[in-house]
């Protein structure tokens, strides 16, 4: 079991990232995935990473947890897991930055610390091991239990994430389940240890809207209980509006504005956040005409533009500097961060 935090963890991030840089070394020259992102988790709450498709989010909770597939490596930076105080020792502050790939202590954290629920599960489940084996080969790796009292324990999670008949369907196959009840197994997979921060990328992805709502409430349901952090990647503002108490807004692997939910959605100032919500439909509107969306398309990151990554896809784009001058993210709010030149101009 994890263990208790002590009085003056509560206000310490769970976990901190400093100014990550990804990069993926290519015969061509290299990639960069992610740069220079900063953010910090707490727990009981939500971060939502959001950005359209191949904006870096995925890579960035992969780089978190080492699982890069090759040659992509982390350039610089740190990631910062902080283990609380207990009666017995002190609080530990461990860089998974530089940590071995497949070190001891890199894998005592995957799913025992950090918990993630893959993007798609059908892909993600083993289609030859059964649900069970897959569960309790998890609790087995970070506790000391026997089979009996893993397939114990693996019921009681299957129960818990709200799969009915848990005693028959632990011996069900990936591929047995419908999407939704998939889904559900790679959450009970991800909570087998009780992890303190849950990252979970595009957990709705392809489900309807019924069992989508379902999903969240129970990711709401199992935070409130075991007081985790979430990590919630997606490209879906629906979701955002639902789940997360903060967000970051990321940008060819580059957060270009951060602030808690309320003021993202009412108060947003780089063009791309307001692009991104101006391509939502409204559930009040009176006008039905056709959305707005946003010029281009993200380009790919060994092509990256020079000054502002967004400039050649902004509407406010300022000629001679965007596209020159590279802007830094910096404070406009008490908890509300810009990386835009606009805002420097006008301060």
């Amino acid at each position: 079991m994890p263990p208790t935090p002590m009085a003056s963890d509560v206000c310490t991030p769970l976990l901190s990232v400093r100014r990550l840089k990804t990069v993926f070394p290519l015969d061509e020259g290299t990639v960069i995935a992610v740069k220079d992102v900063s953010f910090d988790l707490h727990a009981g709450r939500t971060l939502a990473l959001v950005g359209e498709s191949g904006c870096g989010k995925s890579v960035t909770a992969r780089s978190i947890l080492r699982l890069l597939d090759r040659p992509g490596r982390i350039e610089a930076g740190q990631v910062l897991l902080r283990r609380p105080s207990t009666e017995q020792a002190g609080p530990e502050t461990i860089d998974l930055a530089k940590l071995d790939d497949d070190g001891p202590r890199i894998r005592e954290v995957r799913g025992g610390e950090i918990g993630l629920i893959f993007q798609e599960p059908m892909a993600s489940l083993s289609p030859v091991h059964t649900i069970g084996n897959q569960l309790t080969e998890a609790i087995r790796l970070h506790r000391d239990v026997s089979k009996c009292e893993a397939r114990s324990m693996a019921i009681g999670l299957l129960r818990e994430v709200g799969i009915p008949q848990p005693q028959q369907r632990i011996d069900f196959y990936g591929f047995e389940l419908s999407g939704g009840l998939r889904q559900r197994a790679m959450i009970a997979i991800a909570l087998a240890c009780r992890p303190r921060l849950l990252i979970a990328d595009e957990p709705t992805t392809a489900l309807d809207v019924t069992t989508q709502a379902q999903i969240l409430q129970l990711l709401r349901q199992l935070q409130a209980q075991h007081e985790m952090a979430i990590l919630l990647i997606t490209h879906d503002l629906g979701v955002v509006a639902q789940t997360a108490d903060d967000v970051a807004v990321m940008y060819l692997g580059e957060i270009v504005e951060c602030a808690d939910v309320d003021t993202i959605f009412h108060d947003p100032r780089h063009p791309y956040t307001r692009a991104l919500l101006k391509s939502m439909p409204a559930m009040h509107a009176t006008n039905r005409g056709r959305l707005e969306t946003i010029a281009g398309s993200v380009p790919h990151p060994f092509q990256r533009p020079s000054g502002c990554p967004f400039h050649p896809r902004c509407p406010q784009v300022i000629t001679g500097q965007c596209d020159c001058q590279a802007p830094r993210l910096r404070a406009i709010g008490e908890s509300h961060q810009v990386s835009c030149l606009l805002e420097e101009a006008g301060s």
